[in-house]
């Protein structure tokens, strides 16, 4: 019989994760399960949580993906990274659990109760607000956007990503400084529509934006945008993916190299080192707008992004 410390936000579901679980408990698979639980809203709320966590049990992040990163980054603090963590799906977009192929609840009480253990890359940053990524870090229409839906996300989620599309939709940004390996890709006097790191394949609802991304390859892929309407129509294909099952990907030994251009032809093969894509280790970005990372906003700064290879262990299926 396996043995879980869930780790529950508290606002998760708008406070409704604490009743989903408990009914998870009481009425289904895991009702036979050892399952203590541990309820926060901030990072000391999980440290006390995770203070009842021995070699027996298997600590389970539930909520979103600001759960999922929160709990994965004071594992790795506070030296028990050598526990695998669960995952339980109770946020907005759940961006992480579509990306470990963890696509529902049903899903996640499966690999839960039978799933195997796989060894994923972080992104640590050296920005305030946020000293680890599990998803993606991204300056431009994506950060406007995130800024917009946070201020209105405690009336209304839609209206505030509805606020954020209509303002920033079709609009460009400057003063962003990207450097990739020691190679700089945007400078401050470019005017570009969105660039971002990414460490996984999906954004929330299993929109697929990077579908040979691998967040166990060791690189984190870099997508930028100049032209907005590039950026809409690879938003668009990335939707019409989110159907699709995750495939395992298969990268060549050397990562792509050289410059990048801007817009992409759409029609070039996803596993070619297409214009606009580059895989890297680590990144400085410097800018004056606010920064998404994992589906927060984050305040402007200059910061560094390095990839950790194999730094977090998960249960998957």
């Amino acid at each position: 019989m396996r043995s879980f410390l869930f780790i529950i936000n508290e606002r998760a579901r708008g406070g409704d994760a604490a009743a989903r679980v408990q009914r998870l408990i009481a009425d289904g698979p895991l009702a036979d399960a050892d399952v203590e639980s541990a309820f926060f809203v901030d990072d000391e709320g999980i440290r006390r949580g995770l203070a009842s966590l021995d070699e027996a049990r298997l600590p389970v992040a539930v909520g979103g993906d600001g759960t999922l990163c929160s709990v994965a980054r004071i594992l790795r603090a506070d030296g028990l990274s050598e526990h695998s963590m669960g995952i339980l799906p109770l946020g907005t977009g759940n961006g992480v659990a579509h990306s470990l192929g963890i696509k529902d609840l049903r899903t996640a009480v499966e690999v839960l109760l039978g799933g195997g253990k796989r060894r994923i890359d972080v992104m640590a940053t050296t920005h305030p607000a946020a000293p680890l990524s599990l998803l993606s870090v991204s300056v431009g229409l994506e950060s406007e956007v995130m800024r917009d839906y946070q201020a209105w996300r405690h009336r209304s989620r839609w209206i505030g990503a509805a606020v954020g599309v209509a303002q920033h939709g079709m609009s460009r940004v400057s003063d962003v400084m990207v450097e990739a390996d020691g190679q700089r890709i945007v400078e401050t006097t470019d005017r570009i529509c969105n660039v971002g790191l990414h460490n996984m394949p999906c954004y929330g609802f299993g929109v697929r934006p990077h579908p040979i991304a691998d967040p166990a390859d060791g690189f984190a892929d870099v997508r930028l945008h100049r032209s907005r309407v590039a950026y809409w129509a690879w938003m668009g294909a990335a939707t019409l993916r989110a159907s699709r099952p995750i495939r395992p990907t298969i990268h060549p030994s050397t990562p792509p190299t050289g410059p990048i251009v801007a817009p992409e032809d759409e029609s070039e093969s996803w596993e070619t080192n297409r214009p606009g894509r580059l895989r890297i280790q680590h990144a400085t970005i410097s800018t004056s707008h606010p920064v998404q990372i994992d589906g927060e906003s984050a305040p402007a700064a200059t910061f560094d992004v390095d990839i950790l290879p194999n730094a977090l262990s998960v249960l998957a299926p």
